[in-house]
């Protein structure tokens, strides 16, 4: 998400948002009419960037790889993991081994098995530092993964192996409540390894370089266009329960278009901005989700003006959060108040949401007065009489809103000129993980509800840390939070407690909005189920009714 939008890297909306609320729509006996064409037509505003597993960090790879692939476990409508190639898991030695065993049945679309060395495989490959994959911090509660990351240890020494084709052994160095969860994440998925080196380097980079093991394969995807097509998957384990025979595709970034396209029928179902939730709010059809996703400004710190404290302190307090929920994505979407979201975690001592009790005062809210105090002192650390400063985003319609946003309340405030540059979300994520940004309007979606899914890509070795922050207190909290204290509920949430306060109190990044999700969908579409913590729909069990 990084950048992030990810899982990982992010893009502030998305056509269906495929990340975690629940709506489980249920259906009947005449949704296997033949006559019905079991077919939908979705839409997305970015496009595939790619379907290997060690270079996926876009929410919109992600969630294709998930409905094509097929993990461990898959999670339900409640983020609870379900088994999917997993039968059975055995934890032992205080959550420290854990023994999984597969089915047997489950096969590739080139006709090779899926087996345990398959996982041993991907982890391995993905860790391997030449992968380069930002995603190699998922992987640290395994033994050695993150010395092998950082190219310390042997790719050999993880801390997983097969026990046997159909079992795989996984021994943590650090234990947590939530691995089962995590295990469900795309970033675990396994590789076919015959297929990865027959394609080399093109592996993911096309449908035709791709094999799948999930209900669906992709067609007509070369890499770059921005059209594609899901289609059954036969050779899938439970192709039984699939009953859509395609999922057309096509990247859609203006709303206005592809709420016009759900008018005339040509797209069956589509997220509403703000004007068209409003337009919609007594329509049956309307489901409003949570996105699972905090939306957020970073910061390049390696950047002289950009690193300035009390330069982030004073944008912050420029910004009218409940404005920008209320006026501009209007969409039930929430002021953040920290770089969490609400319903991840409650105080077990007085059951408030981790949300109020990691909100520090002045850090952000709204308060102009001080955010011009902050900025007139910026303005002489700087020995600058102004200021002017860009902010990168991606080009679709409420990404760019939001920015003009931040754009017109913050230059009237402050007086800081900013200028906004928005380009297609590929683009922007490679600018960032380069450096090239000043700040950088971007969001992160979380894979399961646990505060540490967003602060712990503000650790200084992270490699989703794109505008590296570096804090020795903050380190120390997540290790803790990680480590020592993973399976003593209240002292991890003291730890994370002092994770977000001291990422509030440095301005690391500016917390915006906690988002949610507004969709139109087609009412003869049943069987699509919502996961209520971040709205990704899965559509294994989907079918269309006459």
């Amino acid at each position: 998400m990084s950048l992030l939008q990810h899982k990982k890297a992010l893009a502030l909306c998305g056509g269906i948002i495929l990340i975690g609320g629940i709506f489980a729509v249920t259906g009947h006996s005449q949704a296997t009419k033949k006559a019905v064409a079991q077919r939908l037509r979705l839409s997305e505003t970015a496009p595939i960037t790619s379907l290997d597993v060690a270079k996926i960090t876009d929410s919109v790879s992600s969630n294709t790889l998930s409905q094509v692939g097929e993990g461990l476990y898959r999670l339900n409508a409640d983020s609870q993991a379900q088994n999917a190639l997993a039968t059975k898991t055995t934890v032992t030695d205080s959550g420290h081994h854990y023994t999984i065993d597969l089915r047997h049945d489950a096969k590739w679309s080139n006709g090779a098995p899926v087996t345990a060395q398959d996982f041993v495989y991907s982890w391995k490959r993905t860790l391997n530092p030449k992968s380069k994959s930002e995603f190699t911090y998922q992987f640290a509660n395994i033994k050695n993964a993150s010395a092998i990351a950082a190219g310390k240890k042997a790719v050999n020494t993880l801390g997983v192996k097969a026990t046997g084709k159909y079992q795989l052994q996984i021994t943590l160095s650090r234990p947590a409540s939530y691995f089962k969860q995590m295990l469900a994440s795309t970033t675990y998925y396994p590789l076919n390894q015959r297929a990865v080196e027959k394609y080399g380097k093109q592996y993911g980079s096309s449908a035709a370089t791709t094999v799948y093991n999930g209900p669906f394969v992709l067609k007509n995807w070369n890499g770059t266009n921005d059209s594609w097509t899901l289609k059954k998957n036969p050779t899938y384990v439970d192709a039984k329960t699939v009953k859509l025979n395609s999922i057309k595709y096509q990247v859609i970034k203006t709303s206005s278009t592809a709420y016009n396209l759900y008018q005339s029928k040509r797209l069956d179902a589509v997220t509403l901005d703000g004007e068209q939730t409003t337009q919609n709010k007594h329509n049956p059809d309307l489901k409003s989700l949570a996105a699972g996703r905090i939306g957020f400004i970073q910061y390049n710190q390696q950047n002289k003006i950009a690193a300035n404290k009390d330069l982030r302190l004073a944008i912050s307090l420029a910004i009218n959060r409940q404005q920008l929920a209320d006026k501009v994505l209007k969409n039930g979407s929430r002021p953040a108040q920290t770089f969490a979201i609400h319903h991840m975690m409650t105080n077990a001592k007085t059951g408030k949401d981790f949300t109020t009790d990691a909100y520090v005062k002045n850090t952000a809210n709204y308060n102009p007065t001080l955010a011009k105090q902050y900025y007139r002192r910026a303005l002489k650390q700087l020995g600058k009489s102004a200021l002017s400063v860009t902010i990168t985003c991606g080009d679709d319609d409420t990404t760019q809103n939001v920015a003009e946003f931040i754009q017109s309340t913050v230059g009237s405030q402050l007086g800081l000129k900013i200028h906004v540059s928005a380009m297609p979300f590929p683009s922007m994520l490679s600018n960032v993980s380069k450096g090239n940004f000043e700040l950088n309007l971007t969001g992160w979606s979380m894979d399961n509800a646990d505060p540490i899914q967003s602060l712990q890509i503000l650790a200084s070795t992270n490699n989703s840390n794109m505008g590296h922050y570096d804090s020795k207190t903050y380190d120390q909290a997540i290790t803790k939070a990680e480590g020592s204290d993973a399976l003593n509920r209240s002292a991890r949430y003291q730890d994370l407690l002092t994770a977000a306060k001291t990422a509030l109190t440095d301005q690391a990044v500016t917390p915006l909005y906690e988002a949610r999700t507004n969709t139109l969908v087609n009412p003869q579409i049943k069987g699509i189920v919502y996961n209520k913590f971040n709205g990704s729909p899965d559509y294994q069990h989907a079918y269309v009714t006459d």
